[in-house]
């Protein structure tokens, strides 16, 4: 698929970038969006109560790259030249996580006219064409609510015959668990065009402004983890198709917000794929997804920490289970999981 004139570029897109004290890899994911090529692209930073010299970098970036901060009022501009000339930063004051700052991000741009807004994890590193060659699809496509793209690991820097897959850019289903698609497999030459799919990854997820109005936003009970795997299918059971554009390519480096806490992770992981299995599965299909995953992931798994030294992270499972059984959603209250050093 190549980038040419049938583009609609008519079509307003506001791509959210979340930052929660990780300038460096937001100012590479905005210096990646700078060379984006789809002219009416705008950014926009929902800060999650990050330190003052993270936000200070922000807008240093910006001032040595001749990007203008824009404020929060300021009306939307189309730049014929592509990239993100401009960034509206949001600073929420505290942290919302992924849902509540991905909230944050919509209603913005759904006051601001947005016909799409496109989630992006702020360590990604973006292709020039990727945006245009998604907004194609879209427009040629009115069907579809959510679209994914490949999405490759690492930062752009490897060769081609080195691509190896982060995720197709939506998860499938093994044993009940939404599990990347590719995920660590060499990237294949079938592996192009447009590939239907009922489970978007939020990493990179392009949502149509009719699908937010029928459906609303992520559901902020799960504050992060499964929140996209949970819009995904409520958004595919309100009547849209999802699907992945294969040829839209972007690079993921890894998740940062919760790197060194395995702990934070698997609370999150745990609680919220209950609570997301409850919600939309019959009981007779969850007495066998729970059996299988309390043997699975408690019995087996867990010994194999315990055995390994990395014991410490089965608190995070445990928490998140008795939080799932309590009702006690949102934001992780626990300060054992919150310590870096309490999961490595």
């Amino acid at each position: 698929m190549d980038n040419t004139n049938s583009i609609a570029t008519s079509a307003r897109v506001f791509v959210i970038v979340i930052n929660w004290n990780g300038e460096d890899d937001t100012c590479r994911c905005l210096a990646s969006l700078n060379q984006v090529d789809y002219p009416n692209m705008h950014v926009v930073v929902s800060d999650n109560g990050s330190r003052p010299d993270s936000l200070r970098t922000l807008r240093d970036w910006a001032s040595a790259n001749g990007v203008m901060i824009s404020t929060p009022d300021a009306p939307p501009r189309l730049n014929a030249a592509g990239g993100c000339r401009s960034i509206c930063i949001l600073e929420n004051g505290r942290n919302l996580g992924f849902t509540g700052a991905n909230t944050v991000g919509i209603q913005h741009a759904m006051r601001r006219g947005a016909d799409y807004v496109l989630f992006l994890n702020n360590d990604t590193f973006v292709t020039p064409s990727f945006l245009s060659r998604m907004i194609d699809v879209a427009e040629r496509n009115p069907a579809y609510g959510l679209l994914g793209c490949k999405t490759l690991l690492g930062d752009g820097d490897a060769a081609d015959e080195n691509r190896t897959i982060w995720s197709l850019g939506g998860y499938r289903y093994r044993f009940g668990n939404p599990m990347n698609i590719g995920s660590n497999q060499p990237d294949r030459a079938e592996w192009r065009g447009l590939v239907e799919n009922e489970l978007i990854c939020g990493c990179c997820m392009l949502i149509r402004r009719k699908a937010i109005e029928d459906c609303g936003v992520q559901d902020d009970d799960l504050f992060f983890a499964i929140d996209d795997v949970e819009y995904s299918l409520r958004v595919a059971k309100a009547g849209w198709k999802n699907a992945l554009v294969l040829d839209a390519e972007i690079y993921h480096a890894g998740s940062k917000s919760v790197e060194g806490r395995t702990g934070l992770q698997l609370y999150y992981l745990f609680r919220n794929t209950y609570y997301f299995r409850r919600k939309y599965f019959p009981w007779h299909k969850n007495i066998v997804f729970f059996t299988h995953h309390l043997l699975r992931y408690f019995l087996v798994g867990g010994l194999g920490r315990l055995l390994l030294g990395r014991g410490s992270a089965n608190k995070g499972m445990l928490l998140g289970v008795h939080d799932f059984l309590t009702h006690r959603m949102g934001e992780c209250p626990h300060p054992v999981l919150l310590r870096r050093k309490s999961t490595a």
